[in-house]
């Protein structure tokens, strides 16, 4: 189990206040840091657990969680009405993610959009970014991940053990969960203070060189249930992703690029040769 003393000592204070929750066992680390946000918490609490009973991911999709193997955090930050890099925070918290994995493990880690962390086009992570209007001045933003650190193969579902994958299974041996914890918070620290100093250009180009969707058949799907082929193209000023309509679909005529704001991405394989 994940030890709170063991952690306060490492986690990184930085500029910002920072509280730190952790637990043993919770329905969700986001769930619980919504209704902490919704009272007060200082910019900067960490919410950790050692297994969530009710994690989720996006689209409300639920979360694979077993106890004592993997990481399962939210950070609260919060922003005003001068920021307009909202799109932007799933994608600086998966550069930052990614880059914390790699120093710590040597494993190369791509970016699906928005919000998958992937070995080799298998998933070993994500991020579930949630935002409420606090006040007229002042907006609340809950970025929250789960990582698959400690997981054998035989470890996951039937129906995830052709898409999920962990990091001992890349590392061969089991991983220190406090190292990633301590690195991974401090590289979210530190990305949120670029976001909000430097803006989205902080990390637009590091984004874009880990984003494997980039160049991708893809199948967007939206949040109106209707779909669309094309081949993804770039990242907008807004975190948006670009795609070009493959020619046989509607808007494949009428529109050159579809902006891609929020929707399900699903990279369409290359049949193998035969």
């Amino acid at each position: 189990m994940l030890s709170a003393e063991t952690l306060a000592a490492l986690l990184p204070t930085k500029t910002l206040e920072q509280s730190l929750f952790v637990f043993d066992e919770i329905s969700s680390t986001n769930t619980f840091s919504l209704e902490l946000a919704k009272n007060y918490a200082p910019q900067g609490t960490v919410v950790l657990a050692d297994r969530q009973t009710a994690g989720r991911g996006r689209l409300q999709r639920p979360w694979f969680s077993p106890p004592a193997a993997n990481i399962y955090g939210s950070l609260i930050f919060s922003f005003n009405d001068s920021f307009h890099a909202l799109g932007w925070i799933p994608l600086m918290a998966g550069v930052a993610i990614a880059q914390a994995i790699e120093d710590a493990t040597k494993i190369s880690i791509t970016l699906k959009w928005p919000n998958d962390i992937l070995i080799n086009e298998r998933k070993v992570g994500g991020i579930l970014c949630e935002s409420f209007k606090k006040n007229s001045a002042e907006t609340s933003v809950i970025i929250g991940f789960g990582l698959n650190i400690n997981l054998s193969k035989s470890s996951f579902p039937k129906d995830l053990e052709q898409m999920a994958t962990s990091l001992q299974i890349h590392a061969l041996h089991p991983l220190d969960r406090y190292q990633l914890i301590q690195g991974i918070v401090s590289a979210i620290e530190n990305g949120w203070e670029a976001l909000n100093t430097q803006g989205p250009r902080a990390c637009q180009l590091a984004y874009m060189g880990r984003c494997c969707t980039l160049g991708q058949k893809i199948v967007a799907q939206f949040p109106d249930g209707s779909t669309l082929e094309g081949t993804a193209k770039s990242i907008g000023d807004q975190g948006q992703l670009q795609m070009v309509p493959s020619p046989s679909e509607p808007r494949g005529q009428s529109a050159r690029i579809v902006e891609v704001h929020a929707g399900d991405i699903r990279h369409i394989k290359k049949k193998p040769n035969r």
